[in-house]
Order: C-alpha cells, then sequence, then structure tokens
C-alpha cells in the first residue's frame, strides 16, 4: 500500500527516479520512515530544481560575461573567445603575429621528403597551430589556381551513358551529361603571383550542361564547355594546412562554395569561397573565413587582378625556396 501511495505521489512530482530507490529498499525493517522521507523529497524536488535552474543561468551569464573580459588575455585560443582580438603594438612594442612566428619557425625546420618519419612529422606539425588564438570576426584573402600541365590534370572521365545513345551530331564528340567526372590538381598561389603555396585536389561531378552559355571570351577559349558540376575539392597551404570545401562550380559564371573545414591553421575555419573562371586552365578565388588566426603576411600580399595573362613569376614557379611556404606542398 505504502509502495502504491509512493508511486502515485512520485509521478504527480515528476520524480520517478526518488521513488524507484525508495521502492528498491522496501524490504528493510525502516520502510516506513523510508516512505515518509522520500515522499517529502519529492514535494520539494520541484522547488529544488527550480533554483537549481536560476542557479545555472546565472552561472551561465556570469561566465559569459567573463568570457568577454578574458578577450585581451594570451591564453586565449578558441574562436568563441577571441571576439575582436587583434595584434596590435603595446606600449609602443609590437606585437608579433603569432601566426608568422610559427611560420619562421617551421621554416628553420626541414622539410619533409617522401619518407614515412619525415611526412609524419610533417602532419604533426599541424596541431602546433592550437594554441594560436582564432579570430570570430571574418577575414579575406585571395589565391589562384593555375595549371601548368605538368600534372596530367585534369583527366575527364566519360561515365555518363551519352557516350552509348547520344553524341554531337557535327563532331561526333561525346554530349557531356549527368554521371561525367572530372578529377584535377593543379598548383597554388597566392594573390600576388609571387609565392608558390602548394596545391589544389578534387573531383568535379557533372549535373548538366548548357549549349550555347558563356560570354564570346569564354567561347573562343580551347576547351571551353558551358558546364555545371558539384564540387569536391581541397586547397593544400604546405605547413598551414588545408582547406576543404564543396559546392557548385560553374564554369561560365562565378559561384560560391561552402567550406567544410580545414586542419592546421583552418581548423576552424568556417565560411565561403568565391569561385571566378578566368579560363578552363586558371582560376581565382576569394575567402571570407571566420574561426583563423589572423592572416600572416603570407596570404595578405597584394593581389594581381585576374586576368588570362596572369601569371605566377619564374622563381615561384622554378620552387625557389625564398618563393614559396616552408614545407610547400607539391
Amino acid at each position: 500500500m505504502a509502495a502504491a501511495m509512493l508511486n502515485l505521489r512520485a509521478q504527480t512530482a515528476g520524480n520517478v527516479l526518488a521513488c524507484s530507490n525508495v521502492v528498491r529498499d522496501l524490504s528493510q525493517n525502516s520502510q516506513k520512515r523510508k516512505v515518509e522521507a522520500a515522499c517529502l523529497q519529492v514535494q520539494t524536488a520541484p522547488k529544488q530544481l527550480h533554483s537549481l535552474k536560476s542557479s545555472s543561468l546565472g552561472s551561465t551569464s556570469y561566465k559569459q560575461d567573463s568570457s568577454r573580459k578574458r578577450n585581451s588575455s594570451s591564453r586565449i585560443t578558441s574562436v568563441l573567445e577571441a571576439q575582436g582580438r587583434r595584434t596590435a603594438s603595446k606600449h609602443g612594442e609590437i606585437i608579433k603575429n603569432p601566426a608568422e612566428a610559427l611560420m619562421e619557425h617551421f621554416g628553420n625546420l626541414p622539410s619533409s621528403d617522401i619518407t614515412h618519419s619525415s611526412v609524419t612529422e610533417s602532419a604533426d606539425r599541424l596541431f602546433l597551430w592550437e594554441s594560436i588564438p582564432k579570430l570570430a570576426e571574418a577575414q579575406t584573402f585571395s589565391v589562384y589556381e593555375l595549371n601548368e600541365f605538368d600534372r596530367d590534370s585534369p583527366a575527364f572521365l566519360e561515365f555518363s551513358r551519352q557516350t552509348v545513345n547520344k553524341v554531337d551530331p557535327d563532331t561526333g564528340a561525346h554530349v557531356h551529361a549527368l554521371g561525367d567526372q572530372v578529377p584535377f590538381t593543379n598548383k597554388l598561389y597566392d594573390g600576388s603571383l609571387k609565392l608558390r603555396l602548394g596545391i589544389t585536389a578534387g573531383i568535379c561531378l557533372l549535373m548538366k550542361h548548357y549549349p550555347g552559355m558563356g560570354t564570346p571570351e569564354m567561347k573562343s577559349q580551347q576547351f571551353f564547355f558551358p558546364d555545371r558540376y558539384e564540387t569536391l575539392m581541397t586547397w593544400y597551404f604546405g605547413d598551414f594546412g588545408h582547406i576543404s570545401g564543396q559546392g557548385p562550380f560553374v564554369n561560365y559564371q562565378d559561384t560560391l562554395m561552402s567550406i567544410t573545414g580545414g586542419v592546421g591553421f583552418f581548423r576552424e575555419a568556417r565560411g565561403v569561397v568565391r569561385l571566378h573562371n578566368i579560363s578552363p586552365f586558371k582560376f581565382f578565388y576569394t575567402f571570407t573565413l571566420t574561426g583563423i588566426p589572423e592572416l600572416p603576411k603570407h596570404l595578405t600580399a597584394s593581389v594581381v587582378p585576374p586576368s588570362e595573362s596572369a601569371a605566377a613569376i619564374s622563381e615561384a614557379v622554378a620552387c625557389d625556396p625564398l618563393f614559396t611556404l616552408p614545407n610547400f606542398t607539391n
């Protein structure tokens, strides 16, 4: 009888757990006293819960205020705590950009080669970015992707059934259609075209062919096809790490791709990249990212306006050590 009364009162108060604990101990000699004590606990539980919630809310508010006050602390590493923080002068002394300082450190380390141990060490370097402060505000930088025809890229794979049932009536060539794929890898340079950053790598899945689209200048380019692709790709930046993205690539107009993540400097990166197609072998990307450290000089040089004549300087093409990122991706 006592157990039945206890279950009823516990359901009313919404505290089944307290009741179940007492029912489990009904075999004890002091069951009556325990039942009474448990029922009193059930009655007071809602008030205690309300008090606990109020206390938790107050604590959360305090933590948020404290987080804002800690924005100037050198211990800041989270994007959520670093809003508004920038490297600046203090008492007349310039505070060095921590990203640049770490890159200088990397520059003094031996470069990786194809051996397992050195490649592993190169990957381990990426974890050193964890301690660098991240900024919450958006930062923007631009890079060039150039196909220098030395990487067997791109490869057009005719996977659609159009190869069987439809060809161009004038040329007899395969008509681009859903299912065709284009894997690629090209060279990556900074916006000034004076610094070799690394490479790009990815794959495009053709979604639709749009005959006749594109400007007259585009149509005059060799290997231009007015297509829309769904693209998965990665931009590799040597010791900075890499950025991964996904989204549409329409080769006759600008498109926006989403940033899906990153490694190293770009570990907490979120945002978008604007893809500007200059030619079938030359592309210009503008990243707008949050959650990354303050941009270093390696990525903030004056940008060469995108055009068909834009080309990397010879020293960067030749991978002269003074014109590449430390341990750049090749």
